[in-house]
């Protein structure tokens, strides 16, 4: 960079342009001999262009039968892994995927089935009063009492106790 604050103006007197000149005599001179060698290099790069494609043909065609045998034989290796996995790690993986479904799960919440307990009460309840019916007969009929319910009336209490066995070893006025 130049510490002058002045431009300085290019003129003819600088020689800057007899410089160029100069300078560009010798390009032209390569220039004019480049274009003979480039015209004779042109045949030669389509020639080689060919032989590559042969090259690369015939090495597909040697590459192609190894490949295929490769082939042939790994297809098989790997449905053989496949089966053999499906059959062993498989199933060990489900069962543990569904373990674990299973724990983070959302525990449903226990349906309570009261018809079941009500059911039973109503049956427990039938059964007693059953019984206490069949005890009361029972217990009338052994006492003398032969209708189902006792009509009493004032000649009757009036009449006094009634003859009802008195309890001994075997009657001791509990209902067996």
């Amino acid at each position: 960079m130049s510490v002058s604050l002045r431009k300085q103006h290019v003129t003819a007197s600088n020689g800057v342009r007899d410089r160029v000149i100069q300078a560009g005599r010798p390009v032209g001179s390569l220039a004019s001999k480049t274009v003979p060698l480039a015209q004779q290099a042109m045949p030669m790069a389509r020639s080689a262009g060919t032989t590559v494609r042969q090259g690369a043909g015939t090495a597909i065609a040697k590459a192609t039968p190894a490949v295929d045998a490769a082939r042939s034989w790994a297809a098989p290796q790997l449905e053989q892994s496949a089966h053999a996995i499906t059959d062993t790690i498989a199933p060990m993986i489900s069962d543990a995927l569904i373990s674990a479904a299973h724990k983070i799960d959302v525990p449903k919440p226990k349906k309570r089935r009261r018809g079941g307990l009500v059911a039973g009460a109503v049956a427990l309840t039938a059964a007693a009063g059953a019984a206490t019916f069949a005890a009361v007969r029972m217990w009338r009929q052994g006492s003398g009492l032969d209708s189902g319910v006792a009509a009493t009336t004032t000649a009757d209490a009036d009449a006094g106790p009634r003859d009802e066995p008195e309890p001994g070893p075997d009657t001791d006025g509990r209902i067996v």
